[in-house]
């Protein structure tokens, strides 16, 4: 298991052009090797083993799920209308306030996901927020896609 990232945790998520604003929680890896989403889908979870917006390079991880059985649509919902160039702003522990600038949303097969691009230590400063997309297989277990924005550092 890799060592949990030190510094200023993101806190709070805030996209005004779309109306949202989410607490974020912390999470890490579930047994199936996925990451560990909190159940409310009107919580974010931020991957704790990998950068906090404060670090010189690599990706900031927000996933949350689309929607439950328990909680109905979740608020993530409204990243479908997300557009390239809207502002992301999360929220530190510190207080402090770390700017992204929306460069693409896009679904993509979880199948065909990058993880490794995903989840980069290294590289440009940037923020992954992920979600499901795509179409839902009840059958199948869940939805096909993952719906990723990935936003720049500011």
């Amino acid at each position: 298991m890799p060592k949990a990232t030190s510094g200023p945790a993101p806190d709070r998520v805030t996209i005004s052009s779309i109306g949202l604003e989410l607490p974020v929680r912390a999470v890490g890896v579930a047994a199936d090797g996925q990451m560990d989403l909190p159940v409310d889908p009107a919580v974010v979870g931020w991957y704790r083993f990998g950068p906090v917006p404060a670090d010189q390079e690599g990706a900031v991880v927000l996933g949350g799920h689309l929607d439950s059985r328990e909680y109905g649509v979740g608020p993530l919902v409204r990243l479908r209308k997300l557009r390239v160039g809207a502002l992301i702003e999360v929220r530190t522990t510190d207080g402090g306030t770390a700017r992204y600038q929306v460069e693409g949303v896009r679904d993509v097969d979880k199948q065909k996901l990058a993880v490794g691009e995903l989840f980069a230590r290294t590289g440009a400063r940037r923020l992954h927020l992920v979600t499901c997309g795509g179409p839902y297989d009840p059958n199948g277990g869940g939805y096909r896609d993952n719906l990723v924005v990935t936003a720049a550092a500011r």
